[in-house]
């Protein structure tokens, strides 16, 4: 009776321990990402707000309002700028402690969250090598010979596993000197000679339409431990770009949400 009694406190400090142990290895980061919440501004592009596992555009003026005077963490063309308190009005403001305003030039990202952001730098530079440029062209039935209105390129390590990847921003929108029959604006990641596409947009040239994105944040927004990015598309003679938050899983991007 006593041996059996045993046996039994033993397998119930066993599942103890393996509870305990898997709460550890698992729990953490669950509960880490399920009560993460923030809010990021995206430029003058967009407002997201992330909480219960769950992105929602903020739009509302009443709820824009609210963040007046609100401290955000605050970075100006991927560089911390630091924490200011914001203001809306035709563009986010920035102001210090004593409520003097900040000035700034450039692309501004900011959050508020509840948990210390993990945010990426990364630098741009110019496409070199084109091979998979031309890849993606001939893909699309689109000659190798075209003219471009922007060929950048960044290099950072997007899944953390200390090996940079490689995100290519191709375009011939906005050309001013030639005049294609086909405009196209192409974002993809090349990883171990894979291309894993982001956006793509082609279509007959009307001279007006068309859209030119560029890198904006890469960062852990939703505090998953992993990274994902912001693009924003200019148009032609629309003030607000479209702004584009990618997560990447099952082996391919998906947009998490949009302020389209």
């Amino acid at each position: 009776m006593k041996k059996g009694r045993m046996k039994y406190i033993v397998l119930i400090i066993v599942l103890i321990i393996y509870g305990v142990f898997m709460y550890l290895f698992f729990g953490i980061d669950e509960t880490r990402e399920r009560e993460a919440s923030t809010t990021l501004l995206i430029g003058n592009s967009a407002v997201w707000n992330y909480s219960s596992r769950s992105w929602m555009n903020i739009t509302n003026n009443q709820t824009l309002s609210s963040l007046n005077w609100q401290k955000f963490t605050t970075y100006v063309n991927n560089e911390y700028f630091g924490e200011y308190s914001v203001w809306l009005d035709d563009k986010w403001y920035l102001f210090d402690d004593n409520r003097q305003a900040v000035s700034y030039q450039g692309d501004l990202f900011a959050y508020k969250a509840d948990f210390d952001m993990d945010v990426l730098p990364f630098t741009v530079s110019k496409i070199e090598d084109f091979t998979y440029v031309n890849q993606v062209l001939n893909n699309h039935q689109l000659s190798s010979d075209s003219s471009y209105t922007l060929t950048n390129m960044s290099s950072f390590d997007f899944d953390k596993d200390g090996v940079n990847e490689d995100f290519y921003f191709v375009s011939n929108v906005f050309a001013t000197d030639f005049f294609p029959d086909k405009y196209f604006s192409f974002v993809f990641m090349v990883k171990s000679g894979k291309i894993y596409m982001l956006y793509e947009d082609v279509d007959q040239n009307d001279g007006t339409n068309g859209c030119r994105p560029q890198l904006h944040t890469v960062a852990d927004f939703d505090n998953d431990k992993e990274y994902e990015l912001v693009l924003v598309c200019s148009k032609y003679s629309v003030q607000t770009p479209v702004a584009m938050l990618y997560e990447f899983s099952d082996d391919q991007f998906k947009i998490a949400i949009s302020n389209q």
